[in-house]
């Protein structure tokens, strides 16, 4: 080890802390004045919740509570409750994971109540369940239930052919719904559907992969079978064709939504469908102007050029829109989104219509069209959807004619059984001039006088979506009506409005209060202030779901919490 070297004379050692102090020492003999530093705008709670609510940006602010009940729940339901949302403790009883002792006991319920519980289940615990839980548990007789959109493992399962129940069960399915299992293969769902010999109704919406071998196992086992859902599967042409004419006479209810319709003659020469109640069919399956329709019109609608032009039906085709109530005499049921349709057309079904869905946005409907179908279905109609809805009649000045509006709002007025509407258009509009200048214009016209009439006896949900500004006296009764019929306590329990131009909110709150049923409220994007809310939960004591997302009128803390901040007032 080398010596250590020696300090010259007269210098000694300092320690970092000793210059240091004798640093500031020989600074100031007077203490330094300390500056005052001022808050920071970001330390302050408060002026978080103007920056945010002041903001354009704002996450999703949904206030939530449990819902009120209907009615007195029985014992049975109560039991059936009980054990849905404490099913994961129950099935750990065990210790091992195997819910060996829940299986013991769920084999003594029979199953009609089964099912009751199963459904809130997978409400409550959906994201708990695997397969093989599903197989051993919840396939229950005659119903095989099984919805992906509540289960992520069927979301994203590839194999499902541990779904096929056992050998002794299989003849009592009836019934199969596997709903958007999106990456379940065809093979996998043919499986099911073979080994389910008496099927009668098979609900496969949202299987992206379904297509030719489900198909062909459903045309060689399912000779009962009564309904079918095929929509956003990978079914073609010929196999509709195929299905319709092997099952055509009998089928209650039929539903596809992607099938580009080339040879319309041929694949409804089966027609008519006399037990057809409930249908399904793409909107442009008439008068689609190409092949390449849908995908242009995917890309034409976001820009400049709108959504293209319907072509005229073939005039030799057998299915014609003037003659629907020939080649389908039962309808009640019917939906058409995206419905493309050229002006002067005239759609005729057999009164008793109960539902048309023609989607939300899509290509303008002419409003023409749907005064002459629905003024047939005054009596029966109960929910409708409507789009994008335009007129080509012009006044002398160039605007357009506010006559055919005015004609359907008093045609939907005198439905006096109606407990759905909406009316949605696409965010960036239609691209229509003159379909903008309508919804722009006369969108109230058509669920003015119903609102503040007839509809206050029978509406239970209402959705809108509309560029119009919205006048808050609509929801108030109208004067019109006898004293009785003003007394009469709304159904609605149902309210969406997401971005909507409310002229006075204050109004439109003393309104709400005279509707004392509503238990869901959509008022995200509008200019609702606390106070409003304070007015609507007085009247409004059932709610128990409201959506304030960017509703910078309500403090920022209430958006998620505006049932505590009521209660707390």
């Amino acid at each position: 080890m080398p010596p250590k070297r020696s300090l010259p004379a007269g210098k000694t050692t300092n320690s970092p802390s000793k210059s240091k102090r004798s640093r500031l020492s020989n600074t100031s003999t007077t203490p330094r004045k300390r500056t005052k530093v001022q808050r920071s705008i970001w330390n302050s709670t408060d002026d978080w919740d103007t920056l945010i609510s002041e903001s354009q940006l704002s996450t999703s602010s949904i206030s939530i509570r449990p819902p009120r009940l209907r009615e007195l729940p029985t014992l049975v339901k109560c039991c059936s409750e009980s054990i849905a949302r404490g099913f994961k403790k129950l099935w750990d009883v065990s210790g091992d994971g195997t819910g060996a002792e829940f299986k013991a006991a769920w084999g003594f319920l029979p199953n009609h109540l089964k099912e009751g519980i199963r459904d809130s289940v997978f409400r409550y615990w959906g994201g708990f369940l695997t397969v093989k839980i599903l197989a051993e548990v919840f396939l229950i007789p005659p119903h095989l239930y099984i919805p992906g959109e509540l289960l992520p493992s069927i979301s994203s399962a590839e194999h499902v052919k541990s779904l096929i129940p056992s050998p002794e069960q299989r003849e009592q399915f009836t019934s199969l719904s596997l709903k958007h299992a999106s990456k379940a293969s065809d093979l996998g769902i043919s499986a099911i559907i073979y080994n389910l010999p008496n099927l009668e109704s098979i609900n496969l919406k949202g299987c992206s992969l379904a297509g030719e071998k489900t198909i062909k196992q459903i045309l060689g086992r399912c000779s009962g079978l009564k309904g079918l859902n095929m929509k956003g599967t990978k079914i073609t042409e010929g196999e509709v064709k195929s299905l319709l004419d092997r099952f055509g006479k009998r089928l209650e209810v039929f539903k596809v939504d992607s099938v580009f319709f080339e040879n319309i003659n041929d694949t409804f020469s089966s027609q008519p469908y006399p037990s057809l109640t409930h249908l399904s069919l793409p909107g442009d399956f008439l008068n689609s102007p190409s092949k390449d329709y849908r995908h242009r019109s995917k890309i034409l609608s976001q820009s400049f050029g709108g959504y293209p032009q319907p072509r005229q039906s073939h005039p030799e085709n057998i299915i014609q829109w003037y003659s629907f109530h020939i080649h389908f005499p039962k309808l009640t049921h019917l939906y058409l989104p995206g419905l493309l349709i050229p002006e002067d057309t005239l759609i005729n079904l057999s009164p008793g219509l109960i539902r048309l869905d023609l989607g939300a946005g899509g290509p303008p409907v002419p409003v023409e069209v749907l005064n002459h179908l629905l003024e047939k279905q005054m009596d029966t109609l109960r929910s409708l959807k409507l789009g994008h809805i335009k007129s080509t009649k012009l006044l002398s000045s160039g605007i357009p004619d506010s006559t055919p509006f005015t004609r359907l709002g008093k045609i939907l007025s005198r439905c006096e059984r109606l407990e759905e509407f909406s009316m949605k258009v696409d965010p960036g509009g239609s691209k229509d001039p003159m379909c903008e200048a309508c919804m722009g214009r006369y969108s109230d016209l058509i669920f003015r006088d119903g609102l503040s009439g007839n509809w206050r006896k029978s509406l239970k949900k209402l959705s809108l979506v509309i560029p119009q500004s919205i006048d808050s006296s609509i929801f108030f009764p109208s004067d019109s009506h006898h004293e009785d019929e003003r007394s009469v306590t709304s159904p609605l329990e149902q309210l969406e409005l997401p971005s909507a131009i409310i002229d006075d909110t204050h109004t439109f709150a003393l309104a709400l209060q005279g509707f004392p049923k509503l238990r869901s409220l959509d008022l995200s994007g509008t200019t609702i202030t606390d106070e409003d809310m304070e007015i609507i939960l007085q009247g409004c004591k059932l709610l128990s779901r409201i959506d304030l997302t960017s509703c910078r009128g309500i403090n920022v803390r209430h958006r998620r919490n505006i049932f505590r901040a009521y209660e707390h007032n």
